[in-house]
């Protein structure tokens, strides 16, 4: 009976993240993450069948913020608060039924829930994003001999202009690196500011692997001119580059050499 009024409570928000997961392309990996977070609380079912459930009483008031936050989110059109209500109003009924201890021992795979969520925040990074990638490319290309001039977000070579257009702002990778960080220092045993700078470090790498990508679509058209880097390279090029700061990523982890992975499989 719960589970059935929390579905019909939240339905227009579960309907809003699948949509968001399938129609938003920066949240495509938005059905990832709730199928990480069950594997990593099956994986600790042994170690949660130990603990003693006792029920807290502030899971209730936990549940109500969660409800107050989704009137407000329905009643303003606010899709994100709604989304940010679900995750607390879980919260809620699983520290009210099974208490602190047990919600300590799996805050790891909750919290990441939270990157489900799309947020509001794709329209105010992007502009920051795009002028340093316009900015980084251009010294990257000029250092690589490429005779390349920028005229804000446009970058003009001899075979043709190149916008560092909204799509082209890195955002895209920032926030899969991101989450494949989040993943990746909690398989890693260390501390906290270990597992901090493994996280932090993949903004940095993401925005380096973008305008080394848009400096490489430059050099494909330098040498077979717009067309052929525009048709065949573009697309290519960003797999190939996520590639290498995904490399980069898994690096910095392994610098941390007391690091080991987690026994979650």
């Amino acid at each position: 009976m719960f589970i059935a009024a929390f579905g019909l409570f939240y339905y227009n928000t579960f309907s809003w993240l699948v949509g968001s997961w399938i129609n938003n392309e920066y949240y495509s990996h938005g059905f990832l993450v709730p199928i990480i977070s069950g594997y990593i609380l099956w994986s600790l079912r042994k170690e949660l069948a130990t603990i003693e459930k006792k029920q807290s009483q502030t899971g209730l008031a936990v549940i109500a913020v969660g409800i107050l936050l989704q009137g407000i989110g329905v009643l303003w059109s606010i899709r994100f608060i709604s989304g940010i209500s679900l995750l607390i109003t879980i919260y809620g009924v699983i520290l009210y039924l099974f208490g602190w201890e047990f919600m300590k021992k799996i805050s790891f795979p909750l919290i990441f829930l939270v990157l489900m969520i799309p947020l509001p925040i794709v329209d105010i990074i992007a502009p920051p994003t795009q002028t340093l990638s316009a900015i980084g490319t251009f010294n990257v290309a000029k250092l690589a001999g490429i005779p390349v001039e920028r005229d804000g977000l446009i970058l003009k070579i001899p075979e043709g202009s190149f916008e560092v257009a909204f799509a082209c702002s890195g955002i895209n990778s920032i926030i899969s690196l991101l989450t494949i960080a989040v993943i990746y220092a909690f398989i890693l045993e260390g501390g906290m500011f270990m597992k901090l700078t493994i996280i932090i470090s993949s903004i940095p790498l993401a925005l380096a692997g973008n305008i080394m990508r848009i400096t490489s679509v430059l050099a494909v058209s330098k040498k077979y001119g717009q067309e052929t880097a525009m048709n065949y390279f573009h697309d290519f090029s960003s797999l190939l580059l996520f590639c290498v700061v995904l490399a980069g990523l898994f690096l910095i982890g392994r610098c941390f050499g007391r690091l080991r992975f987690k026994k979650i499989f």
